[in-house]
């Protein structure tokens, strides 16, 4: 908590100054509730988040952002099948733990281009990360499309139990806690992961009513791609071992995206296709839609609906300790990563947004060019088609999360 609240006081005293040099600057507070609820193993996350702006320039910005993932619940780190003996769905562990997140990067602005650069470090008990990410855009014909180009670099780390490289994959443990991690401690290490996320994008504006977008994004990772704290029942007589995942792993997917203005009914309607695809043999469908309107000058109202569904990973199996077809081995790796099981979601929420406009001699409350404050609500269900606990349905498929904003202008 010391730590937050160094990270706001200097927030707070870069602001005092921005205002004091007239410069332009924006102060974003938000945070997030995510919950689970389960008889055996609900999760609860709080994420509150921190986003500081400043502009010396017409054509430079600096900005600022701290972020937290709270996390406290329970988690199954035992996964059987339908064939397992284990009482899995009892022996759920409780954990908690807090990630910490701080970026810093600048925005460059010219006529009709611009450079963004970031760089974003987190810390958590068990994992750590070191990521950068670069863009670049520009917009042409009467500024009615526009392009941009994006890379991101993430060195991460992740704590797991010292097994060797040559140890088989079918005797190293899993983790049992975090004690130790990133320290001498003999019976812990850390295994690296590499990732690469490449986008490019292409907004088009047709009408005045009528826009476009669509986004490509590819992405490679490479090193521990596994939970660390998963075992997967492998044999019939109980025998576990940590989950076992390919090393690499490549990505890609194409998103279109269409926004069409009603006059008549003063009304914004979205709609959306995603396709996704990786080399574990997942095929990705993600389909919404979403209308937006002004309930009153000042207020704006969104709701939107959204339906996702997935084939399974070409190794994952529900328990790799039965016979085909249905169950069985699947190769050299084992898993117990529901998201890499075949299953489908659907999500229904909505998000209100209120917003005041000042000017130089009659801010907002004294103090702002523009104040804005946001409210959101989501339900997600998701429905998994293969995947047990011992042979019992997982009773933690509900997710609910509430969202609020404050965003201030200096």
């Amino acid at each position: 908590m010391r730590f937050g609240c160094g990270v706001l006081a200097g927030v707070l005293a870069v602001l005092c100054a921005a205002r004091a040099n007239a410069q332009v600057a924006s102060l974003d507070l938000a945070s997030a509730l995510f919950v689970e609820p389960s008889a055996h193993s609900k999760l609860t996350v709080v994420n509150p988040s921190a986003t500081l702006a400043v502009s010396p320039a017409n054509w430079l910005t600096f900005t600022g952002n701290y972020e937290a993932d709270i996390v406290t619940g329970a988690s199954e780190s035992l996964k059987g099948g339908r064939l397992s003996s284990v009482d899995i769905v009892t022996s759920a562990t409780h954990f908690s733990d807090t990630r910490h997140a701080l970026t810093g990067g600048f925005t460059i602005t010219r006529a009709s281009t611009h450079l963004t650069s970031s760089y974003t470090y987190g810390t958590e008990h068990d994992y750590r990360s070191n990521a950068f990410a670069v863009s670049a855009g520009t917009d042409f014909l009467q500024k009615n499309t526009q392009i941009e180009l994006s890379y991101g670099r993430g060195f991460d780390q992740v704590c797991t139990t010292a097994y060797r490289s040559s140890d088989a994959p079918s005797s190293r443990l899993a983790l049992d806690n975090s004690t130790g991690c990133f320290t001498n401690a003999k019976n812990r290490a850390s295994r690296d992961i590499s990732l690469n996320n490449f986008q490019l994008g292409w907004t088009q504006t047709w009408t005045p009513e009528f826009a476009t977008q669509m986004v490509l994004s590819a992405s490679l990772q490479n090193g521990f791609l596994g939970n660390p704290y998963r075992s997967v029942v492998i044999a019939p007589a109980g025998d576990q071992a940590l989950e076992n995942h390919p090393d690499n792993r490549g990505r890609g997917a194409l998103g279109v995206r269409g926004k069409y203005y009603v006059r008549g009914v003063e009304t914004a309607f979205s709609a959306s296709a995603r396709l996704y695809r990786d080399t574990w043999a997942i095929f990705g469908q993600t389909y919404e839609v979403d209308a937006e309107r002004y309930m009153f000058p000042w207020l704006r109202l969104l709701v939107r609906g959204r339906y996702y569904t997935q084939t399974k990973a070409l190794f994952w199996s529900d328990d790799y300790t039965g016979g085909e077809p249905a169950t069985g081995p699947r190769g050299q790796y084992w898993s117990g990563d529901r998201e890499l099981s075949p299953l489908s979601s659907y999500l229904i929420g909505g998000r209100l947004m209120a917003t005041r406009e000042g000017r130089p001699g009659a801010r907002v409350a004294g103090m702002f060019l523009s104040f804005s404050g946001s409210f959101g609500f989501d339900a997600l269900k998701t429905n998994l088609h293969d995947f047990t606990l011992g042979g019992k349905t997982p009773d933690d498929t509900l997710a609910l999360l509430w969202s609020l904003g404050l965003q201030g202008s200096f």
